[in-house]
C-alpha cells in the first residue's frame, strides 16, 4: 500500500560545514572547522491517521534547534631541539535531553478510546518537547609533547600525552526515565578525568 495511507512524514536537514587548514611555517599545521545545523522531522500526518501514534508521541513536529561541533588541531616540530609539540580540541553539543515517564495503560485508555494494543501495561511519553533542554556541552583538550632522539640508525620518540587538560567533568549521560521524586536526569557517565600518558617508538 502507498505511505500516503498512513500520513505524509518528512525529515529535512540544513547546515553548514566549514573546515580550514593552513601550514604559515615550516614545520607548524593548524586545521580548524565547525559544523552546524539543524534535522526537523515531521510526522503529523501519521498521527492524524493512525491515533494511537498520537498517543505515544505527542512532538509529531520536532525542531530541535541547531546543533553546533566545533574541532580544531595544531602541531609543531621545534628544529632546534627536535621538539614536536601539539594539541587538538572538540566542542560538541550536549545530549538531548528527555523525561521519559511511563504512564499506565488505565490512563491511556482513557484518551485513546480502548486499552494500548498488545496488552502493554503502560505507555512510556516524553514529557519535555524536542529541544527543550539539553545537557553540558562537552569541551576537551589534549595535548603532546614528544621529543625525538637519534642512535646511529635508530629513531627513539618518546612523548607525554595528556588528556582533558581543562579536567572538565561534563556529563556524558543521564538517567532519562521520570518517575515523580526519583533520579531523573543523574549523571551515569562523565567525561573521563585528566590523565597523563608517556609512550615511546623506536624505529631502526
Amino acid at each position: 500500500t502507498a505511505a500516503e495511507g498512513f500520513g505524509d512524514q518528512s525529515q529535512t536537514y540544513n547546515g553548514v560545514m566549514v573546515n580550514l587548514t593552513a601550514r604559515p611555517r615550516n614545520g607548524l599545521t593548524i586545521q580548524g572547522g565547525i559544523n552546524a545545523g539543524k534535522t526537523v522531522t515531521d510526522n503529523c500526518g501519521v498521527r492524524d491517521v493512525l491515533r494511537e501514534v498520537g498517543a505515544t508521541n505527542p512532538y509529531c513536529h520536532n525542531d530541535p534547534g541547531m546543533v553546533t561541533r566545533v574541532s580544531g588541531l595544531a602541531s609543531y616540530t621545534i628544529p632546534a631541539v627536535d621538539v614536536l609539540v601539539s594539541g587538538t580540541f572538540r566542542s560538541d553539543q550536549g545530549l538531548p535531553l528527555a523525561a521519559n515517564y511511563a504512564v499506565p495503560a488505565a490512563a491511556v485508555a482513557q484518551s485513546l478510546g480502548r486499552p494500548p494494543s498488545g496488552g502493554a501495561p503502560n505507555v512510556v511519553i516524553n514529557l519535555l518537547a524536542p529541544g527543550d533542554r539539553w545537557g553540558d556541552r562537552v569541551n576537551e583538550l589534549d595535548l603532546r609533547v614528544a621529543k625525538v632522539l637519534r642512535f646511529g640508525r635508530t629513531r627513539t620518540n618518546v612523548g607525554v600525552d595528556i588528556y582533558n587538560v581543562f579536567n572538565s567533568s561534563a556529563v556524558l549521560n543521564y538517567n532519562q526515565t521520570f518517575i515523580p521524586g526519583g533520579s531523573w536526569l543523574t549523571p551515569l557517565m562523565v567525561l573521563t578525568p585528566r590523565f597523563a600518558k608517556v609512550s615511546a617508538q623506536i624505529d631502526f
